[in-house]
């Protein structure tokens, strides 16, 4: 997606001379981001119009709300339905209900591909556990560096914070807890994973608690089962009362393990009494399944849905078809015969787990892979073809094109910030930091945009307040 902004820079970066050409290598960040995400950067930040990225975000928003209104409208306000609906297990459908309000929080990530015109969203990620909130420290580190502070000054370029939207809402949870303001005084807050998994990913954790420390919040890391209640009503971490419980673990990690599970009711009770707040509640999961999205295109569900409403699901949305659920016949049959322009997708699914993309099998896996949707939720998307975003490689001089994937945050207030991991074509179709040839970076707005052109690649699959300057 070369637009004036993203032209201006990479032709910056030919000059052998130019200090752009060299700006991951001139650039300090935070030790515990360093660790995680230092040797994966790609060579530039990437640029989008400030009016795009936050309408795009109000078309999130509203998205949002036309999920969350489904098993009312559509289903008689059954959940069980519903969630049949979208082949959720019983299992799992329990743990995500339990304490339900039917008012789930917008606090979401979209993973999204651009395709010249406009974002498609491939995902919609609602609930606290999202990766990359930590990633305006690269924004910030990138600006410490004069030579991008300047272009960032002569193009208006702006970044959002993500951190500083989830501090707002961790005050505003902890407000509601204690009646406090939101301002008065940093609440104790810890950050929760299911049983044996918080050092799976700890390198990602200390990174959110390092960015947290700068925001003023002393972040604790723990499991859900080492949660106690404290003489005064609320739960403890390790002897320390908790203002805010930041929920990182899934339902999936929770559901048949009955250490994890009696610990959720502790906090879902503990949530419901106004005694240690729940950021977030699992109810969003609800909505967060990729079978969710494929409910907007059935048709019983669109004939419940406004001219508008379904204008905004085929502008953002691509066709998607849920498959291995009661009456997806002919969703299966039609992926039987489309295999190069679909993706198979688990309903619920992290770091591409389960994916596989049509154009990259033949036939026999593709039938293969399909058989296996009996017995797992299931969906099949449309390939959408991105743009590509040309970096310059500044050992070889020579510009590199990238697919890129935008995790892009939405928030009660609107757009909560975005990050990037990218890949070449030449490395694989799966955007992941599995795959060794996957970049990551930080994203600046701009207030003006222009489009050129931008050349397009088949599609790949991935997994994830306006500052100016």
């Amino acid at each position: 997606m070369e637009n004036s902004v993203t032209g201006r820079y990479v032709e910056e970066t030919r000059r052998p001379d130019s200090e752009l050409r060299t700006l991951t290598t001139r650039t300090a960040v935070p030790a515990a981001y360093d660790k995680t995400y230092g040797q994966v950067l790609l060579t530039r930040p990437l640029f989008v119009s400030e009016r795009e990225i936050g309408a795009f975000s109000d078309d999130l928003a509203a998205l949002f709300r036309v999920l969350v209104s489904l098993p009312q409208r559509c289903y008689d306000g059954d959940l069980d339905r519903y969630c049949a609906a979208i082949g959720l297990p019983p299992e799992l459908s329990e743990v995500m209900r339990e304490g339900a309000n039917g008012d789930p929080l917008l606090y979401a990530r979209a993973d999204a591909f651009h395709d010249g015109t406009g974002f498609r969203l491939l995902e919609l990620n609602v609930g606290s556990e999202l990766g990359g909130i930590d990633s305006a420290q690269l924004n910030r580190a990138f600006l410490d560096v004069p030579a991008f502070r300047a272009f960032a000054e002569e193009n208006r370029l702006g970044h959002t914070d993500t951190m500083a939207e989830l501090v707002t809402e961790l005050y505003a949870a902890a407000a509601a807890r204690t009646g406090a303001a939101p301002t008065e005084g940093a609440p104790s807050v810890a950050l929760l994973e299911a049983p044996g998994a918080l050092g799976e990913h700890d390198g990602v954790f200390l990174s959110i608690q390092e960015d947290l420390r700068g925001h003023g919040i002393d972040l604790q890391l723990g499991e859900i089962q080492e949660l106690t209640e404290g003489p005064d009503g609320r739960l403890a971490l390790h002897g320390r009362p908790l203002d805010v419980v930041l929920r990182f673990f899934a339902a999936g990690q929770i559901a048949g393990d009955p250490a994890a599970r009696a610990a959720l009711t502790l906090v879902n009770r503990a949530h419901a009494e106004g005694r240690t707040a729940l950021f977030t509640p699992l109810e969003g999961a609800l909505f967060t399944s990729k079978a969710a999205l494929g409910l907007l295109h059935r048709p019983a569900v669109r004939a419940a849905l406004t001219g508008a409403e379904l204008e905004l699901i085929d502008r953002v949305l691509p066709r998607t078809w849920v498959l291995g659920a009661e009456g997806c016949e002919d969703a299966l049959e039609y992926a039987r015969t489309h295999r190069a322009s679909l993706v198979l997708k688990p309903g619920i699914g992290y770091s591409a787990d389960g994916v596989v993309i049509g154009r990259d099998v033949d036939d026999e896996e593709w039938a293969a892979a399909l058989e296996a949707t009996a017995a797992r939720d299931y969906v099949a998307q449309e390939l959408v073809v991105p743009a590509l975003e040309p970096a310059l490689d500044p050992d070889s001089g020579l510009v590199r094109e990238w697919v890129a994937n935008w995790g892009i945050f939405v928030t009660p207030r609107g757009f909560g910030g975005a990050f990037v991991r990218a890949l070449t074509p030449e490395d694989g179709s799966v955007i992941t930091y599995a795959n060794p040839g996957t970049r990551g970076t930080c994203v600046f707005t701009h207030p003006e945009e222009t489009h050129p052109g931008a050349t397009r690649t088949e599609a790949t699959r991935t997994e994830d307040e306006e500052k100016q300057i």
